[in-house]
C-alpha cells in the first residue's frame, strides 16, 4: 500500500515530506514492550543522538507508513540481539529544526549514530531493510562496546569526597573560584589564605550539586566554604580566621602548602 503525499500540518511554512511504503503487523507486534526513547524537548533530542551508538526514526504522526514503522522499530528495540543500540523516536514536526540539520525530506527515515556522527542511513518503509541495518550496526555497536570496554561504574560519593579533599596538600571548597568568587565568604578567606602565603587547590561546589551536598554529609559541616588540609576538615571562615589571628593556621597546614 503506498502512502500518500502529504503537508506536515497546516501551520504556515512547514515543507511538504513524501511518505514511503507501509508494512503491515499483526496485533502481537503492537503490544510488545517498547524500550524506546521518546524526546520531549529539542535538548533531549540532541543527547540523546550526541553519545553512544543509537538509531533514530525520524517519524510524523500524519504519515501511516511511519505508524507501521513505529510499531517495527518498537520490535526490533524489545529484541536482546540489539540491546548495544539505543532507539529514538523522533517527531519530525516537534523537532524541524532537527530534520533539517540532518537534510532529511522524507519519512520514514532511520539514522544511525556513534557519538553523535551519522555511520549509516535508511529512507522508506521497507520492514525488512530496516531489521538488516539494525542488526548489523549493532553487531558492529557490541564489538565496539567489547573493545573499549564498558562504562566505569559511577563512583560512589563518600570515596569521590575522599579523593577531592586528598587532591592537594589544602583543598579549599567555595562557591566560585579564587579569581572569581561566588559569595562574601568565599571571597574572604581566599584573601586570607592569600595573605597567609597559603598554596591552595580549589573546587567550585555550585559546579557539582552531588558534592555539594555529599561533602556536608562527609565531614558533619553544613555550611561552606570548607578548608581541608592532608585530607582533613580544618573548618570554615570563622576558624580559619581564628587559627590566622592566633598565629596557628601556618601550624595547622602541611609544609608543601607553605610559600618558601
Amino acid at each position: 500500500e503506498r502512502g500518500r503525499r502529504a503537508s506536515r500540518g497546516s501551520q504556515a511554512g512547514r515543507r511538504r515530506v513524501r511518505a514511503g511504503f507501509c508494512f503491515t503487523l499483526d496485533a502481537k507486534h503492537l503490544s510488545r514492550r517498547m524500550s524506546v526513547v521518546i524526546p520531549s524537548s529539542a535538548s533531549e533530542a540532541d543527547a540523546a543522538l550526541a553519545s553512544g551508538s543509537c538509531v533514530a526514526n525520524f517519524c510524523a504522526t500524519w504519515c501511516e507508513p511511519c505508524t507501521h514503522m513505529n510499531a517495527v522499530f518498537a520490535e526490533l528495540a524489545s529484541e536482546g540481539s540489539n540491546a548495544a543500540l539505543r532507539f529514538v523516536q523522533i517527531d519530525c514536526d516537534a523537532f524541524p529544526e532537527l530534520c533539517e540539520r540532518h537534510g532529511l525530506e522524507s519519512v520514514p527515515a532511520f539514522l544511525f549514530l556513534h557519538g553523535g556522527a551519522v555511520t549509516d542511513t535508511l529512507t522508506g518503509a521497507s520492514a525488512p531493510d530496516l531489521a538488516l541495518k539494525v542488526r548489523q550496526n549493532a553487531l558492529t555497536a557490541s564489538i565496539h562496546t567489547d573493545a573499549v570496554g564498558a562504562p566505569p561504574a559511577a563512583v560512589p560519593i563518600e570515596e569521590r569526597c575522599r579523593q577531592l579533599t586528598s587532591r592537594a596538600p589544602v583543598v579549599l571548597f567555595m562557591k566560585g573560584s579564587p579569581a572569581a568568587p561566588r559569595c562574601g565568604f568565599s571571597r574572604k578567606i581566599c584573601e586570607l589564605l592569600t595573605e597567609q602565603k597559603v598554596s591552595f587547590d580549589s573546587f567550585d561546589i555550585l559546579a557539582d550539586e552531588e558534592v555539594r551536598q555529599g561533602l556536608k554529609q562527609f565531614s558533619n559541616w553544613p555550611t561552606y566554604p570548607q578548608l581541608y588540609a592532608d585530607g582533613k576538615l580544618l573548618g570554615g571562615l570563622d576558624i580559619v580566621r581564628e587559627l590566622a589571628e592566633e598565629d596557628e593556621l601556618l601550624d595547622s597546614i602541611p609544609a608543601a602548602a607553605k610559600a618558601a
